[in-house]
């Protein structure tokens, strides 16, 4: 009987997992040209056609989608039975990669990620920042961090809420002086605003209950929360931030918090994971310091979801961080 070359299979189902021999060949961690030649000889053995191609799009075909959908859960359970093996090692080390919004990243994982660095030397981190919610498994990150002031979309993910942020009104003192200082929500009419990318009203708050809605049309708009910051600063509009990412420039007076009995709606932030029965253990690594430094709740309970962060320490930078965390 032939030998049957189960490393062709696998790259088959991630050339199908990717939409692309590309991608595919990214999440098999081989060449492209080999995630092709891989295909075309699995294609030979089996006498079926299981993709169509052309010089613009890779299509499965729809005897390539029925063999994806039976032979791809098995591939999926030995990943599993790997990390499993792995995970039993007390040593936390390779690679975690997470993606996370600016925002979230800069303000209030830093502390929770130069701890975990601390306790596990053999553990590399990598940051990348990213505003959309992606997809872990065709993108290859361990865990995500989602912002959004509703609620997420459907998802295969495992996720948790693990941060309320709050979010207030600032403006430069030179644009209060030229403006006036606003005492009521209405006083903001006809103010410029520098808002995030796809903002058309602003929701006003006091003691957790709506009192309004402020129309807007950003000068800026941008899911940059530090171009917003800096664009404030600067006196070309009022922008909605998170107190604390504003802190720092309300300290210094550069900024003032405007309406101080009113904030907006919170923003939400979820962590999202595959879900998947076994959990690597950079991945469980990661929670268990989450859980210890900001109550985040991790896979297997114990905080409650939900809340509000503590001050993290200061801390210098880590060599075995890379990060995209930029303006």
């Amino acid at each position: 009987m032939k030998t049957i070359d189960w490393k062709d299979w696998e790259i088959f189902c991630r050339v199908a997992e990717g939409g692309s021999f590309t991608l595919g060949a990214e999440l098999a961690d081989v060449p492209k040209s080999s995630a092709s030649a891989a295909v075309s000889r699995l294609e030979t053995e089996l006498g079926v056609r299981l993709f169509e191609r052309t010089t613009r799009r890779v299509r499965i075909t729809e005897r390539g989608q029925q063999l994806y959908e039976r032979v791809a859960p098995h591939f999926s359970a030995l990943r599993e039975i790997s990390a499993e093996a792995v995970s039993v090692s007390e040593q936390v080390n390779g690679t975690l990669r997470i993606a996370t919004p600016y925002e979230v990243g800069s303000s209030h994982l830093s502390g929770s990620l130069l701890r975990l660095l601390k306790l596990h030397p053999g553990l590399r981190v990598e940051v990348d920042v990213t505003w959309d919610q992606p997809d872990l498994i065709k993108q290859g990150y361990d865990l995500a961090f989602v912002m959004t002031h509703t609620g997420l979309s459907d998802s295969s993910f495992a996720s948790k809420r693990v941060v309320l942020v709050e979010r207030c009104f600032y403006a430069s003192p030179d644009l209060i002086r030229m403006r006036g200082l606003p005492r009521v929500p209405q006083d903001l009419a006809g103010w410029p605003t520098l808002g995030d990318a796809g903002d058309t009203e602003w929701e006003v708050m006091h003691d957790g209950v709506e009192v309004a809605r402020l129309p807007v049309q950003p000068r800026v708009a941008t899911h940059n929360a530090e171009l917003r910051l800096k664009a404030a600063t600067e006196g070309l509009g009022v922008a909605r931030l998170s107190s604390r990412f504003a802190g720092e420039e309300v300290e210094l007076g550069r900024l003032v918090r405007l309406l101080p009995a009113y904030t907006s709606s919170q923003l939400k932030v979820y962590v999202l994971m595959p879900a998947r029965k076994l959990m690597p253990a950079s991945v469980r690594a990661f929670l268990d310091v989450l859980e210890e430094t900001l109550g985040v709740p991790d896979a297997r309970g114990g905080a409650a979801a939900g809340i509000r962060l503590g001050d993290l320490p200061d801390e210098d930078g880590a060599p075995r961080v890379a990060s995209a965390l930029q303006p």
